[in-house]
């Protein structure tokens, strides 16, 4: 009488120890899942946290230099402009720009100023702009199709970009 039942039974061992692996495979795919997300999450953050370092840098050289002109196109090669020579306001500005520029693609971002839109003309404000991946560090025009601003000073979606408004 013993025998008959564990012989329909034979096999059922087996099929436990299957579904317990496929349980086991999902959780663990889950977890592969997660973590993935959050390597990019730590990425995200290490790139705005340099971001943010790069553009407080660049406004303080704004504040000590509050006569330069910051909102000048970035330029692209280097300017000499020490205390001991005569260097004028507008000058040190370029000289900081290209400075924090050079800093700023050492870590791939680019860095963009422009004139903050929708601030009033009493208090003109400089809008200092971070990008990396496939933002574009300025304002967008008519198409909006990776910058980091548009022209009402919001960001666009999807843009990867920081912005710090200096005066």
């Amino acid at each position: 009488m013993l025998s008959k039942p564990m012989k329909t039974q034979y096999g059922v061992g087996m099929m436990e120890v299957l579904v317990a692996i496929v349980i086991l495979s999902i959780a663990i795919l889950g977890f592969v899942a997660l973590q993935v997300r959050a390597t990019v999450a730590t990425e995200e953050a290490i790139k705005r946290s340099d971001a943010l370092v790069i553009l407080h840098g660049l406004a303080e050289k704004i504040r000590l230099n509050s006569a330069g002109d910051y909102s000048q196109a970035i330029p692209t090669t280097k300017i000499e402009c020490t205390l001991d020579s005569s260097c004028i306001s507008d000058h040190q500005a370029l000289a900081d720009l290209y400075e924090q520029q050079q800093f700023a693609q050492t870590k791939n971002i680019t860095l963009g100023v422009a004139d903050c839109p929708n601030t009033s003309a009493n208090q003109n404000r400089v809008c200092l702009i971070a990008a990396w991946n496939e933002t574009e560090a300025e304002v967008a025009g008519a198409s909006e199709t990776n910058e980091c601003l548009n022209s009402n000073g919001k960001y666009i979606s999807n843009s990867d970009c920081l912005v710090l408004e200096a005066y």
